[in-house]
């Protein structure tokens, strides 16, 4: 039990934005995105540090426009969580 929040920090660590020299899509970029991705009044989702760009399954073809979300922030060499 002693060791039970140095392993909850080890699992969520992916969950933070830690400065390891790379750099991560802001706020206003996911929302960017979103639009060029057919998600005008896209509302990104915190996920610690970060920002997630989670598509809500309301949305018509959410899985698509997420990952058009994705794709071009690794076309530009940007991370976002998921």
């Amino acid at each position: 039990m002693k060791y039970l929040p140095a392993l909850l920090l080890l699992g969520l660590g992916g969950c933070f934005a830690f400065d390891d020299g790379e750099q991560w899509a802001s706020r206003d970029d996911i929302v960017e995105a979103a639009a060029a991705c057919g998600v005008p009044d896209f509302v990104p989702t915190k996920a610690g540090d970060a920002w997630a760009a989670y598509v809500s399954a309301s949305v018509t073809d959410h899985e698509l426009k997420e990952q058009c979300i994705y794709d071009h922030f690794e076309k530009l060499g940007l991370l976002v969580t998921r």
